[in-house]
């Protein structure tokens, strides 16, 4: 051991203490012992990062079990406070708002004719208010045009003779 300290010191120099040079030493001569020490910690770290996954995930789960149970709760709550109170202005509107975006995202509740009805109406709603707003721009953009309007040929002429007068005026300016 004498031997060895001594020619650990030769090799890594003498300003580090014989433990830290006898520990270098051994590295260089002796990779695989530490590459066995490596593997043990690494196994070991690998057995744990599993078990802090599974704890993570079971922790995730609880937590989203957690938060469902609260919406559901919230969305009791706020149908009891819109039904049995008449809540008025901008708080009113929203928690009319805050109960249709969780009539969404709660169970099924056949029972409940105001669920079904925000459940199912409320999106229908918002796709009638589409195709009435693209209907309106289509007929407005054709009759800009002039595409949906049948015109009589004797009103045809007299738009073309008033825009000539027009243009006539326009280039005596």
């Amino acid at each position: 051991m004498a031997a060895l300290r001594v020619t650990a010191r030769r090799l890594v120099g003498g300003g580090q203490t014989p433990v830290v040079a006898v520990d270098k030493v051994q590295r260089r001569l002796f990779p695989r012992l530490s590459q066995v020490d490596r593997a043990r910690s690494t196994t070991s770290s690998a057995a744990a990062a599993a078990k802090s996954a599974k704890q993570g995930c079971e922790d995730r789960e609880k937590l989203l079990r957690e938060i469902h149970n609260m919406r559901e709760e919230l969305y009791d709550k706020v149908s009891h406070a819109e039904r049995t109170y008449d809540i008025p202005g901008r708080a009113g509107k929203h928690i009319s708002q805050l109960r249709e975006e969780l009539a969404v995202q709660v169970d099924p509740r056949p029972g409940d004719s105001t669920w079904r009805k925000m459940r199912v109406l409320n999106p229908l709603d918002h796709c009638m208010e589409y195709a009435t707003l693209t209907f309106s721009l289509y007929v407005l953009m054709g009759m800009a045009a002039g595409k949906i309007v049948e015109l009589d040929p004797d009103e045809k002429l007299w738009i073309q003779k008033k825009r000539g007068e027009a243009r006539k005026q326009s280039e005596t300016k």
